[in-house]
């Protein structure tokens, strides 16, 4: 972002926090978020930089080293320099009725952006990001340096022969305040006028007129910001901003759909690979699991190695890797492999012990498989509802900030219904409230006995899909069987859209209050009918 971009915002940062009280401030490292009186000033320090108002607390965290500042007001906003760089003067006023001066400064220099508290004698108290500096000191404790000024003002400054291409090139190496992207505008308008002169002064008019910001694509993203329109960019698309704020407004538009949205995609992206990497995982063990019936029969092939060789005791002789014996079952000889360092009674004992093991293994394994089996649909119920959110707030809900969080989030049941289609089960309150509020979509149906404590129930359905009325049905039954009415023939269930949910303020974990609801009377049976076929399928 350029130096006069910026100098539009100052003018909306004075209309919008002069003689506004500082409240708190709060940081995630990159994003440093100040509350001034009833809303919240940001400013992005990762690349590419952005300062806008919002409504609500972008961050949770507050940033202790800069809390001498609360409850100070804002007494004046500035560009001090012909740079990136805004300083916010508040003031303390003092039992004694003497004040303190406090200097907040925002350095909004692309990959060295950061922002520093100053006290009254501009000395460093505090700063968002910890760097070392061989050309200025920004250390706690040292008297705060503006960035190096190594450009002039443009009346500064003489210009022999130019062209448009010199202009375009190198203009903003020696202008002060002028970015690339002016030098491209000031060239074009140098094209139309023939002369520098001109072209600046008519550059300069225009910025300083204009009350409209503009924001360009490319390639369907977000790519400059403008303080009027630039005829350079005339071929790209743009959205126009004007009214109230429109230099802040459109520089929170650029925030979010490109900064945000790129934070978005990267966390999306870390979640995914996490829950991928466990899908595959699942789906191997599973492949490698034998099925009972085939240990059953391995256990049973030991099990008559095992009798055969005690009915054959005086056959087994030392030293030998293997005997013959005649297996009574099929009426034929067969060689039977047995371990020459071990007595007769051992190599006996061994098969009968491997005869134990693989069957207490097949039932184990079976409990495995069902085990394995329900963590791979949860895992990709999971997957899909991560693919399906848009929003840093709603992605952030997905990371296992403790070990009961991470346990929550994977002990909801999903089954598949006959159609095909899912439905998940929070089986506690806190799940319940997980599972309704954050993992369920908008258009996802939403299921609860009615009036009687129970799970809430999630019909999972694709943007735009109408269940069918047997999805409706065992969905309710669901709902019913997960309930304190299941021993009940009929019981009612409020169903209606995720959309409709609403958690009251201050209410407990799992408590929703909803609209558009229908109401069904189902027999919990239904479920079970249904989760045994499942099962079986």
């Amino acid at each position: 972002m350029d130096y006069l971009y910026i100098e539009k915002c100052v003018k909306e940062l004075k209309e919008r926090i002069l003689k506004e009280r500082v409240i708190k401030i709060y940081s995630d490292y990159r994003l440093f978020s100040v509350k001034i009186g009833s809303s919240f000033l940001n400013i992005y320090t990762g690349q590419p930089n952005a300062l806008f108002f919002s409504n609500e607390n972008l961050v949770s965290s507050e940033l202790q080293g800069f809390n001498i500042i609360q409850g100070t007001f804002v007494r004046a906003v500035k560009l001090p320099v012909i740079d990136r760089v805004i300083e916010v003067e508040t003031v303390k006023l003092l039992p004694s009725g003497s004040f303190e001066l406090y200097f907040l400064i925002f350095e909004l220099t692309g990959k060295n952006a950061n922002v520093f508290l100053l006290n009254q004698k501009r000395k460093i108290l505090s700063l968002l990001r910890e760097v070392k500096s061989s050309i200025r000191p920004i250390s706690r404790g040292e008297i705060y340096t503006f960035p190096p000024q190594e450009k002039k003002e443009f009346q500064e400054l003489e210009f022999g022969k130019v062209k448009r291409e010199g202009i375009e090139k190198n203009l903003h190496k020696f202008v002060a305040g002028i970015s690339p992207l002016n030098g491209k505008e000031i060239a074009y308008l140098f094209e139309k006028f023939g002369n520098l002169q001109k072209a600046y002064e008519e550059f300069l008019r225009k910025h300083k007129e204009s009350k409209s910001a503009f924001l360009y694509y490319e390639k369907g993203k977000p790519k400059y910001m403008t303080t009027f329109f630039y005829q350079s960019l005339k071929n790209l698309e743009f959205k126009k901003f004007s009214g109230n704020f429109p230099y802040t407004k459109c520089w929170e538009f650029y925030y979010r759909e490109k900064i945000e949205k790129e934070k978005v995609d990267s966390l999306k992206k870390s979640l995914l690979k996490d829950v991928e990497k466990r899908i595959e995982a699942l789906k191997k063990e599973i492949e490698a699991l034998k099925s009972k019936e085939e240990l059953l029969k391995e256990a049973e092939e030991n099990r008559k190695l095992g009798e055969l060789l005690k009915y054959n005791l005086n056959s087994l002789k030392p030293g030998k890797k293997s005997v013959k014996v005649f297996d009574y079952y099929t009426n034929q000889e067969i060689e039977v492999p047995i371990d020459p360092s071990v007595s007769p009674q051992k190599n006996v004992e061994k098969y009968f012990s491997k005869y134990r093991k693989l069957k207490r293994k097949a039932e184990y394994e079976e409990t495995l498989r069902k085990k394995l089996e329900e963590e791979l649909l949860e895992q990709e119920f999971l997957k899909s509802s991560i693919n399906e959110k848009e929003s840093l707030e709603e992605l952030k809900s997905f990371l296992p900030e403790t070990k009961e969080k991470e346990k929550r989030k994977k002990n909801f049941k999903v089954y598949i219904l006959p159609s095909g289609r899912k439905i998940v089960v929070g089986r506690s309150s806190r799940e319940n409230e997980f599972l309704s509020l954050k993992l369920a979509n908008p258009w996802d149906i939403w299921f609860h006995a009615k009036e009687i404590p129970g799970s809430h129930v999630i019909l999972r359905l694709e943007k735009g899909e109408k269940p069918s009325e047997e999805d409706i049905v065992l969905s309710a039954a669901t709902a019913a069987f997960f309930s304190r009415g299941k021993q009940s023939g009929k019981v009612a269930v409020d169903y209606t859209e995720v959309k409709n949910l609403k958690k009251p303020k201050g209410a407990p974990p799992g408590f929703v209050v909803y609209e558009n609801e229908k109401t069904i009377f189902v027999n919990p049976e239904l479920f079970s009918s249904f989760s045994k076929e499942s099962k079986k399928s």
